[in-house]
């Protein structure tokens, strides 16, 4: 196999000038991805999100139900690297938010195979529809970016009473072995799919400047999260669970994370959790409340989705509060979701072999009580 191909190499080298075939130059790929002057007007007010920079295999799986950092790293998978720039579900008017980003992969056929693999993780995102969350995910014309590319583009629209309707275009593309993705969310489709093909051209465009080494730019700056209190906003640990909000014994981590979809998020960790083997209590402040709702909306679609789930009645408890018990064969799981104003919550609980829906209920209202008192329920 080496033989058939160093002759096949060779053979190429007859067919190019020896001065641009002497070299393969390395492909920097924070500086790929397109700065807020190369997207132009659509982005010109927006700040870099915390989400940019490098996204690792981990960073990667965590953004797909189906995906592990292994299960990446089979792909051929090497790293990536991303900038956005905006807030996509803050249901304004406009385009609301871009993201460009670049995968290396080990080989040209890596790259192919991973892009039909995420198409495929695309196409799924109509499963989340359902009679209160809307999903209307369909697959998009869109020419290619450039000769001897592959690629695909889906547009999501997402719709809830709760929330003002927002939709999305995702355009990938493979170029050698590499995998190029642009995301562009607006208030209406048609301003996603105008902007989305521009923006792929210029990212190809870039790309293969950067192989022949001619691409002479600037990374980005990244900006950096500290984890606290939300500027101007509530004390969020005021939100936790407590042991006394479970039955037995529970060991209790907790304290504020810096996470990138969120202004602030306070985080509660229990192993044991009284009558759960585990509990994650995720308290998250947004820019905005249609954020909230949507992402609250979004975690609990997705949960529905699962085989094995059963939705539950929580609609007492008010404060957007959505739930669902999850059997499998081997754990099962509780999930809580939350949103009230710029506030949303998500509540995990699992537990080896069966899991039972009170259980579930009375952490809900636990959590429920908190907010009330806080003054922040809805």
């Amino acid at each position: 196999m080496k033989k058939v191909l160093l002759g096949a190499a060779l053979a190429a080298l007859t067919l190019v000038p020896a001065a641009s075939a002497s070299r393969a130059h390395r492909v920097s790929l924070a500086l790929v991805p397109l700065s807020k002057s190369l997207i132009g007007p659509a982005a010109s007010s927006f700040s870099l999100a915390y989400s940019s920079g490098t996204v690792s295999n981990a960073n990667a799986a965590a953004h797909t139900p189906d995906a592990t950092p292994k299960t990446l790293k089979k792909l051929g998978r090497v790293t990536g690297y991303g900038l956005e720039y905006g807030n996509a579900f803050t249901g304004a008017a406009g385009i609301t938010d871009v993201r460009t980003s670049i995968e290396q992969y080990k080989t040209a056929a890596d790259a192919r195979r991973a892009l039909a693999f995420w198409k495929k993780e695309d196409a799924k995102l109509s499963k989340l529809d359902n009679p209160s969350f809307s999903v209307t995910n369909v697959p998009v014309n869109v020419p290619a970016p450039a000769a001897g590319t592959s690629h695909f583009a889906y547009l999501t629209t997402y719709s809830a009473p709760n929330i003002v309707s927002v939709s999305g275009i995702d355009e990938q593309i493979a170029d050698r072995r590499y995998i190029l993705d642009v995301i562009v969310t607006a208030g209406t489709a048609p301003l996603a799919e105008d902007l989305a093909p521009k923006l792929a051209a210029k990212l190809d465009a870039r790309l293969r400047l950067a192989r022949k080494g001619r691409l002479h730019a600037k990374a980005v700056r990244l900006a950096k999260q500290v984890a606290g209190r939300p500027p101007g906003g509530p004390d969020l640990s005021v939100l936790a669970l407590r042991k006394s909000d479970l039955v037995g014994n529970a060991t209790v981590s907790k304290g504020y994370l810096a996470d990138p979809a969120a202004i602030s998020d306070y985080s509660v960790f229990m192993l044991p959790a009284g009558q759960f083997d585990a509990l994650d209590q995720e308290i998250e402040w947004y820019p905005v409340a249609n954020e909230a709702s949507f992402f609250a909306d979004f975690e609990n679609a997705a949960s529905l989705e699962q085989p094995g789930t059963t939705a539950l009645d929580l609609s007492s408890l008010g404060d957007g509060a959505q739930g669902s018990v999850t059997v499998g064969s081997s754990f099962s799981q509780g999930q809580v979701f939350f949103s009230s104003g710029q506030l949303a919550e998500f509540i995990f609980m699992a537990s080896e072999g069966s899991i039972d829906s009170n259980d579930v209920i009375s952490v809900a209202q636990a959590a429920a009580s908190r907010i009330d008192a806080a003054g922040l329920g809805s």
